[in-house]
């Protein structure tokens, strides 16, 4: 049915939330992980490096399930009119084939790095050199030593992962995206929209749950899907026009 949905509707929304994200505990019961974790755990002048550390172990072929998830939700919107907000910051949604540019990421990931004090409002990208050492180390052919904290290069700052959580997060990373998303749900007004939800919770309600919802509320030709394994209730303005989905999204999508 949801395939059908997708199928007639004119546009498709959809909303990406912690279900979908690679969670620590996973990381930490991958061989190798843990032992470095801890490494870097003991000795408080390495501990800059655990984001990066966490960034290595996100490789697409490590997570097989989420990334067939992808492919799955990949095939069911080709050739619509999408768009993909996802409060995920682990990255394996890019390089699955999505279109770069219907896809925003307000939480950030672990593509970019900042400043931590945000001292000019810049973002940086991962030097190859620099992603190469440390994969080194993780890998054995590099020493611990030999790693330098990346910093900024206008105040001296450390340069740390553009997400979420920082003190100073730079926002600058997803904007220009989100300008995007914003722009295409206006152009959602009364055509055939489904809107999709996937394992978004109360995590961040504010940017996928609720908006959805009231997206759905005033465009009385859309139909919504919320899947989720506990939070899959739909408010009562909307039921008429939805479906709940008492399910883990990677399951679910891996049934379709």
């Amino acid at each position: 049915m949801l395939i059908q949905d997708i199928t007639e509707a004119e546009l498709v929304l959809v909303g990406i939330g912690s279900e979908m994200q690679v969670k620590l505990q996973t990381l930490k019961d991958m061989p190798g992980f843990e032992e470095k974790l801890s490494v870097l755990e003991g000795e408080q002048d390495r501990e800059w490096l655990i984001p990066f550390l966490i960034r290595y172990y996100l490789k697409r072929e490590f997570h097989p399930k989420i990334t067939k998830a992808y492919e799955k939700l990949l095939g069911m919107l080709e050739g619509k009119n999408y768009f993909i907000v996802s409060l995920s910051t682990d990255d394996l949604i890019r390089g699955m084939g999505f279109r770069e540019e219907r896809i925003t990421l307000p939480c950030g990931t672990y593509h970019l790095l900042q400043c931590a004090e945000d001292c000019g409002g810049k973002l940086f990208q991962i030097e190859e050199n620099f992603w190469g050492r440390v994969s080194g180390w993780i890998e054995g052919d590099v020493s611990l030593e030999e790693l330098e904290e990346p910093k900024c290069p206008d105040c001296g700052a450390p340069l740390v992962m553009n997400q979420y959580g920082q003190p100073k997060y730079n926002e600058g990373g997803y904007l220009k995206s989100w300008g995007k998303y914003t722009k295409w749900l206006q152009g959602t007004v009364n055509k055939k929209l489904c809107i999709l939800e996937l394992g978004a919770g109360m995590e961040f309600p504010s940017i996928v749950r609720w908006p959805f919802e009231k997206v759905c509320f005033y465009n009385q030709k859309s139909v919504f899907w919320r899947v989720h394994s506990s939070l899959f209730q739909l408010s009562e303005e909307i039921k008429m026009r939805g479906k709940s989905v008492k399910s883990d999204p990677l399951t679910f999508l891996g049934e379709q």
